[in-house]
């Protein structure tokens, strides 16, 4: 009997543990799809909005760490009127403490030039989640790799 009772709580803590594990999982593609609207509507502060204030950037090379710089580094792609940036996560993971996760999507990034032909930057993301006191979900790290840029004739 004591083995049965046994059991049966191991699967009920088991089927708590994966419901918790996936209720999260579903929190930061909701975080990320979140990030990528306010993004849309609020440019480079829907950006900076979604960054923990030691949240870093991995962008061209280079490294940039809290909220400053990666406002900085983005802010003249954002101040382009022509430059527009989505993406969509794939799919996402958490911890078993379900408090730091990733998401791994796709973006596309397009940019009107002078002479009015739009380039197309086309890649993969990486984001490192990490869960707030608060219960957000704010980026830690965020990496973009760049599958092609081309100028397109849209």
């Amino acid at each position: 009997m004591n083995r049965l009772i046994t059991g049966l709580l191991m699967i009920v803590i088991g089927a708590c543990y994966a419901g918790n594990e996936r209720a999260a999982m579903e929190e930061i593609l909701a975080a990320d799809r979140a990030f990528a609207q306010a993004t849309a509507e609020g440019g480079v502060e829907g950006w900076i909005s979604y960054f923990a204030d030691d949240g870093v950037m991995i962008s061209g090379g280079g490294e940039v760490a809290g909220g400053q710089a990666v406002r900085e580094l983005m802010s003249p792609a954002f101040a382009d009127s022509s430059f527009s940036l989505t993406w969509e996560p794939i799919r996402g993971e958490v911890s078993a403490a379900n408090d730091l996760g990733y998401t791994i999507g796709r973006y596309e990034s397009r940019r009107v030039g002078d002479a009015g032909d739009t380039t197309v930057e086309k890649g993969l993301y990486v984001t490192i989640w990490r869960k707030q006191v608060d219960g957000s979900w704010r980026v830690a790290l965020d990496i973009g790799d760049c599958e092609e840029a081309a100028p397109s004739g849209s």
